[in-house]
Parts: structure tokens; C-alpha cells; sequence
């Protein structure tokens, strides 16, 4: 059996656009309008499969483009929180300066946590 090349969405609408026209047809007998009727019910499944595929397709480019964006933020986070310990450990530094620095380390490092809990619960997820 030969395999049937995937048409596009395009393709499919114009046919469909086709069926409708006929079926709108004063002149369209009902023999061939019902046949018409069931051709337009299986290319308008055919879209909808068509559509779904893309839209799938577009989750997955967004889910890697999330994933990629909160990658590249951890690792400036901790670039970050390295650069704070570093200004940290200048022995004259103020204590309001170093409780700057330790407020801004913190709010990084508990980003850099949640981040963390979040990736361990899909994990679990693929555990079980």
C-alpha cells in the first residue's frame, strides 16, 4: 500500500473552500451533496489534525525557549552571587554596603532554589 504524501493546511482549505461552493449549489443533486457533505466532514478533520500538529509543534519551540531563558538566568544568577561574595569579602566594606550585597544574594539564591524545586517535581514526575 502506498503511503499518502501529508498535504497542507492550505491545500486542504482550498478543497474544502471547493466542497462548500458546490454544496451551496442550487443546481448540486442530494445524491452528490451528501457525498459532498462526507467529503467536507473528512477534510475539515484532516485541518483540524493539521492544526494540532503545528500547535504542538509551538508548545515545544516555547517549552525549549523557557527552558533555554531560565537556564541562561541561573547561571547569571550565580555569576552574580559569585561577583557579591567577591565584594563581600573586601575587608572595608561598609555594613550597610555588605547588607546590601547580602539582600541581593539572597533574593538570587532563592530564585536559583525555585528554579531548583521546580525542575526536581518534573523529575519526580518521569520517576515514577
Amino acid at each position: 500500500m502506498k503511503k499518502q504524501k501529508k498535504r497542507k493546511y492550505d491545500s486542504i482549505i482550498s478543497d474544502l473552500d471547493k466542497v462548500i461552493s458546490k454544496l451551496n449549489s442550487v443546481d448540486t443533486p442530494i445524491e452528490e451533496s451528501i457525498k459532498l457533505f462526507e467529503e467536507g466532514i473528512k477534510l475539515s478533520d484532516e485541518a483540524e489534525k493539521e492544526i494540532l500538529e503545528v500547535e504542538k509543534n509551538i508548545e515545544k519551540i516555547k517549552k525549549t525557549k523557557i527552558n533555554s531563558a531560565e537556564k541562561n538566568n541561573i547561571e547569571k544568577s550565580l555569576n552574580e552571587v559569585d561577583v557579591i561574595i567577591e565584594n563581600l569579602e573586601d575587608e572595608e566594606i561598609s555594613l550597610e554596603k555588605a547588607e546590601d550585597y547580602y539582600k541581593k544574594a539572597n533574593e538570587k539564591i532563592l530564585g536559583i532554589e525555585a528554579y531548583l524545586k521546580k525542575a526536581k517535581s518534573i523529575i519526580k514526575k518521569y520517576e515514577q
